[in-house]
């Protein structure tokens, strides 16, 4: 194999097995049973029957992240650190037969799970809750079709140390039918530390304030153009690599693609960095089964983020199938600036060719 698609020196090369999954479907009522037990609350119209909803502007004083990368609807507090929300889909799932693709999965349920966290913080004032670790599961048969409707999140979080949260969230679709679990650790950090410690990240985005009105003989084109949401759409890898059993890729971070991702300081959200690990994964699978259109399930994740992509950086991306049985194939993914490693990935994929 070539040198071309060498990892960096700090990418741990083993990884653990990773479990079969005869029926994924199977594990669905487990989980849910494990977490909330027959009290899971997707059809209840919970926001509309006196359970309060948290306005966006609470949700802000709160949390780090802002619109669009910010895109829940309706947060509902539920219980104590519990809360419940509509999940838009945005992306296209792509090459995923599913009805939205893992890595907007991640993106809003890590969302919804600091959300939770944000609840059961004893201090006052806004936190950056930055995800370390995430565990994702499908509980899906699949393949399903993409939907137009937004789905249910629901997230439950804790303290599992003094600046450490966990969430565990799940997504389900209309009718309450579970699609997604996801499991996210945090590192709590005040806003105060936060811009101690990335003050190296710091970026006026905006030089002026942002209008809520398009200037004077603009167009709706425009208008829409000044509030173009960039994580509607997959990051654009560029510089593809492919030998063998691996191919990489590199992106170009810029504070556009890091809109809403923070304030004043924009870095690479984590869910990006995944879009972009696990779509260059479904490239090398692809590949490997000799078909360009062939379509795939994400079917586990387990995600360890190491450091933050800053804007004006590129990131190297890189995916290595490691194994195969039957329709799964496991891949190794990594993500990195130079030698700095920014995150690593175990996924699963199953093949429906």
């Amino acid at each position: 194999m070539s040198n071309a698609l060498l990892l960096p020196q700090s990418v741990a090369q083993s990884a653990p097995s990773a479990p079969s999954a005869p029926s994924i479907s199977a594990l669905a009522a487990p989980v849910l049973a494990a977490l909330w037990g027959d009290q899971v609350p997707f059809n209840e119209g919970v926001g509309m029957s006196g359970h309060p909803l948290l306005p966006q502007s609470e949700l802000y004083s709160r949390i780090c992240v802002r619109d669009p990368y910010f895109a829940l609807r309706e947060v509902t507090m539920v219980g104590p650190g519990e809360v419940l929300a509509r999940v838009p889909v945005e992306q296209d799932p792509g090459a995923e037969a599913s009805p939205i693709n893992a890595a907007e999965v991640g993106r809003h349920l890590a969302i919804l799970g600091s959300c939770a966290s944000a609840l059961v913080n004893p201090k006052e004032g806004q936190h950056y809750y930055l995800a370390r670790r995430a565990r994702l599961a499908r509980l899906h048969d699949g393949p399903r079709a993409r939907l137009d409707e937004p789905l249910w999140g629901l997230a439950r979080a804790e303290f599992v140390d003094k600046r450490c949260t966990r969430a565990s969230t799940v997504l389900a679709d209309p009718d309450g039918l579970p699609l997604y679990s996801l499991e996210v650790d945090y590192h709590v950090l005040s806003a105060a530390a936060f811009q101690r410690l990335f003050q190296g990240a710091k970026l006026e985005m905006r030089r002026e304030p942002r209008a809520e009105r398009a200037p004077r003989g603009a167009t709706p084109a425009d208008f829409a153009a000044m509030r173009k949401n960039p994580h509607r759409e997959p990051p654009p890898l560029k510089d593809y690599v492919h030998d063998g059993e691996c191919m990489k890729a590199t992106l170009a971070v810029t504070a556009e693609l890091c809109k809403g991702h923070f304030a004043l300081h924009p870095v690479l959200p984590v869910a990006v960095v995944m879009s972009g690990l696990s779509g260059l994964a479904g490239s090398v699978l692809r590949h490997l089964v000799g078909n360009a259109q062939a379509r795939y399930l994400v079917t586990r994740g387990e995600v360890r983020a190491d450091s933050l992509a800053y804007a004006g950086e590129t990131v190297t991306f890189g995916a290595h199938r490691q194994s195969v049985q039957g329709s799964e194939h496991r891949f190794y993914c990594w993500a990195s600036v130079g030698e700095r490693l920014i995150g690593v990935m175990d996924l699963t994929l199953t093949s429906l060719e």
